[in-house]
């Protein structure tokens, strides 16, 4: 079971930019770097559901290789390439989704956190 938690209240710190985003996967708490402007259109648009299938399973991916910190990269990319292990992309997409709404300050799923 995988547990999300909400670490920004809007989607732009005082200051402006973007803030970080921890979430917990399995008990082990990772976070994605804000991007700055240019990353963040540049990943989303890549991801838009426009595009074919197997360019959004690169775009999302590319978007955690810019966006994790270099040992929550470690983690994410070893489970994900780890054939035993349960977490697979349909998650990696759930967080992909998370870690966009925070940064657009609008919900894009259900919210439900599992």
């Amino acid at each position: 079971m995988r547990e999300f938690t909400t670490a920004a209240k809007t989607a732009q710190r005082a200051d402006g930019a973007l803030p970080d985003v921890p979430f917990t996967l399995d008990g082990v708490t990772m976070t994605c770097r804000a991007p700055k402007e240019a990353q963040l259109a540049y990943l989303l648009a890549a991801a838009s559901s426009s595009r074919s299938a197997e360019d959004q399973v690169a775009a999302v991916l590319d978007f955690f290789e810019q966006v994790l910190e270099d040992e929550s990269k470690r983690v994410f990319r070893r489970r994900l390439l780890d054939s035993s292990d349960g977490f697979d992309f349909s998650q990696a997409m759930e967080i992909f989704e998370y870690v966009c709404e925070e940064w657009s300050g609008r919900p894009t799923g259900s919210g439900s956190g599992s």
